[in-house]
């Protein structure tokens, strides 16, 4: 019984990581928030900075697409918390972290 379990745990683990199903969801303030390039924001006021931290693997490696996608859904949520309306990619990720400068611009 419990190697039943086991195994069907695996299982569902590496379907998780071969689809690359996302948990992150978008909160409401997050869905107002999109993501820019810094020649886009010249205009705005920088408010702050938002991090995406996610699983890289879990037990295999994740889709790299996917794990970007929750990267900049966790810093869009993170960006209307601070008052931002904008995000800006502000380097190469490090390990499962994806920094973004935060900008207001409406």
């Amino acid at each position: 019984m419990r190697r039943t379990f086991a195994m069907s745990l695996a299982l569902f683990g590496m379907c998780i990581a071969a689809f690359g199903c996302s948990w992150v969801r978008t909160t409401p303030g997050g869905a107002n928030v999109r993501e820019e390039t810094a020649a886009n924001v010249t205009a705005c006021q920088e408010v702050g900075t938002a991090y995406g931290t996610t699983q890289t693997s879990v037990g295999l490696p994740r889709n790299a697409d996917v794990i970007r996608d929750e990267q900049v859904t966790l810093a869009r949520n993170q960006a209307a918390k601070i008052g931002g309306d904008t995000i800006v990619q502000a380097g190469a990720p490090s390990g499962g972290t994806l920094t973004f400068n935060v900008y207001r611009c409406h």
